[in-house]
């Protein structure tokens, strides 16, 4: 089997209301949608969803990236010869997505080749992933009303709350919900790199009224003696996210005192992530599975992956849960969650379709 093509489609679709951070915010998902063709009649898919805040790409830099960099870097290959692939991908700095979304396709080509599930291939630790939300910046009450309608209609028990832009409105939002939701919810905070190390510990040290399990980014990527100074400083683990685009990268914050690191399918693939995961494991450091503001296609990519390993699976619940905020959906059937929890099929490669009708309406 060699690949013959490879088709990328850039995509808009609306969310529902607009989410915010503190490094910018959005109100709809722009992406590009990857097809990877090959002379077998399989197609494979992947979603690659731009950064440019973190990683400075855009839907445009995505697209020429593959089309022109990435595309004839692999045609003629055998899409199971993964290692050869990301030695030549090396050749071609950053493009995080680009290259990520290239190896999802192509694991999800594997899958069907073989007709096995992605989360098989990846070593299939469970076929159930359990999720958590990720409430955005916005009045506290608002927050609240959010949290609550997660709960109540998903059965998600785990709270991401954005902070890191106004610090005596973040301690009023964490102490607003955890008297709203309750002690048996699972709350934590992302800072999105907002605050200042001193700041960070500061909050912290208020925040633990209210039980919160870790900060996300708590201070600046490139303040790693800061970093440093916030894990000798407070109780509980900071985690690294968008510090951590690469296994090399991700090795500097375990360094620097990270005891959680978030994995994205979306800039880490199935390859990158599972070097990541491997690292994290022999250095005693747990993994997230982050969210990427992915619609169906990225989220299942990330449940597959979240699926395959322990590490990913087992201590915290996955975040890949942002497609309920979404107007639509580019998939035939829309994936579900139920009390709490997205199953994964049996079907394979990454057991979803494109509707091909709704891609049509929702290209740029």
């Amino acid at each position: 089997m060699k690949i013959t093509g490879i088709e990328t489609i850039p995509f808009r679709i609306a969310l529902k209301k607009v989410t915010v951070w503190a490094r910018g915010k959005q109100d709809a998902a722009e992406h590009v949608l990857v097809k990877v063709h090959t002379d077998a009649g399989i197609t494979g898919i992947a979603e690659a969803p731009p950064r440019p805040s973190i990683y400075g790409e855009s839907i445009a830099s995505i697209k020429f990236a593959i089309d022109k960099w990435l595309s004839p870097l692999v045609a003629g290959t055998d899409p199971f010869e993964i290692e050869k692939m990301w030695d030549k991908f090396d050749l071609i700095a950053a493009n995080n997505t680009a290259k990520g979304a290239m190896d999802i396709a192509l694991y999800d080509i594997m899958g069907k080749a073989l007709g096995i599930p992605c989360y098989k291939l990846a070593g299939a630790f469970t076929d159930t992933v359990r999720l958590s939300w990720c409430v955005n910046l916005n009045p506290v009450e608002k927050m609240v009303e959010e949290g609550q309608e997660m709960m109540e209609k998903h059965g998600i028990r785990t709270m991401k709350l954005k902070v890191g832009i106004e610090p005596k409105k973040d301690l009023e939002m964490v102490k607003a919900m955890r008297h709203a939701l309750g002690d048996d919810v699972v709350l934590y905070v992302d800072a999105n790199q907002g605050y200042d190390p001193f700041t960070a510990v500061r909050m912290v040290e208020q925040m633990m009224d209210y039980n919160i399990a870790m900060i996300e980014e708590p201070c600046p990527v490139w303040d790693i003696s800061g970093r440093q100074m916030v894990a000798a400083r407070i109780p509980i683990p900071w985690m690294g996210d968008e510090s951590c685009p690469t296994p090399p990268d991700a090795k500097r914050q375990i360094e620097a005192g990270a005891r959680v690191i978030s994995i994205k399918t979306a800039r880490t693939g199935f390859t990158q992530s599972r070097r990541i995961i491997h690292l994290c494991e022999v250095n005693g450091v747990r993994n997230v599975h982050g969210l990427q503001g992915d619609t169906g296609i990225g989220s299942i990519a990330s449940a597959h992956v979240c699926a395959g390993y322990k590490n990913t699976s087992f201590y915290y619940p996955s975040e890949a849960s942002f497609f309920l905020i979404m107007e639509d959906d580019l998939l035939q059937v829309p994936l579900v969650v139920k009390d709490g929890c997205l199953k994964l099929s049996d079907k394979p490669g990454l057991g979803v379709e494109i509707d091909e009708a709704k891609l049509r309406k929702y290209a740029i």
